[in-house]
């Protein structure tokens, strides 16, 4: 190889390692999370109930990832997998004898937007917006139905990280989403998914990298 060529080898070798070696991570931060949700429905159904509006329909429990990618020290972008089941337990108007069991089991991707108000902080607080895609399948054992979905799903909601250390975070946040709901009303004719809200609450711990 002749001496100036393996010169500018060299130097472009240097320059590709410098470059790399000064080349910011994709991601920020990694974590894993818990929660759960319900659907908005009114409670007339239950006579001991009242008549009050509550977020007990359809209760799902789930644990997901997720990875958050920083934009600016305010602005942050998310993205995230989570899985998601009823839990008869968590069910009691099934016990009651006015709803039907359901076992139901969903998968959700999801991206989000987010601004932090105090970055740095101890505490900080944020708000979401996000959108995704849940597949999900339903079954009625009692009646033997069952159906399977691609839905859409969007949400909006606050939240915040406590530093645990330099690098380690505690965080929660609440949302509401809009996303397909199976109304038992109809389940002794069909199972069709339509747009319901849902409550939500999720606590995580999170990894800076």
């Amino acid at each position: 190889m002749p001496p100036r060529t393996a010169r500018s080898s060299l130097v472009l070798l240097s320059l590709l390692l410098s470059a790399g070696a000064r080349a910011e991570p994709v991601l920020d931060q990694l974590g894993a999370r818990i929660g759960g949700y319900g659907f908005r429905e009114s409670t007339a159904a239950a006579p001991e109930a009242g008549s009050a509006t509550g977020w007990q329909a359809c209760r799902m429990n789930g644990v997901g990832v997720f990875a958050m990618r920083d934009l600016t020290s305010h602005l942050f972008l998310e993205g995230a997998l989570d899985t998601y089941f009823v839990d008869q337990s968590i069910v009691p108007e099934a016990a009651a004898g006015y709803q039907t069991p359901i076992d139901r089991v969903s998968g959700i991707a999801t991206v989000a937007a987010g601004a932090r108000m105090f970055p740095g902080a101890l505490v900080s607080p944020y708000v979401q917006l996000g959108v995704g895609a849940e597949i999900t399948r339903v079954r009625l054992p009692a009646l033997g139905m069952e159906d399977t979905a691609l839905l859409p799903v969007g949400f909006f909601g606050v939240g915040g990280q406590l530093r645990l250390g330099d690098r380690v975070s505690f965080g929660a946040n609440l949302r509401i989403n809009a996303m397909g709901y199976y109304d038992d009303d109809q389940f002794q004719t069909e199972l069709s998914p339509s747009a319901e809200l849902s409550a939500q609450a999720q606590f995580a711990l999170s990894y800076r990298l």
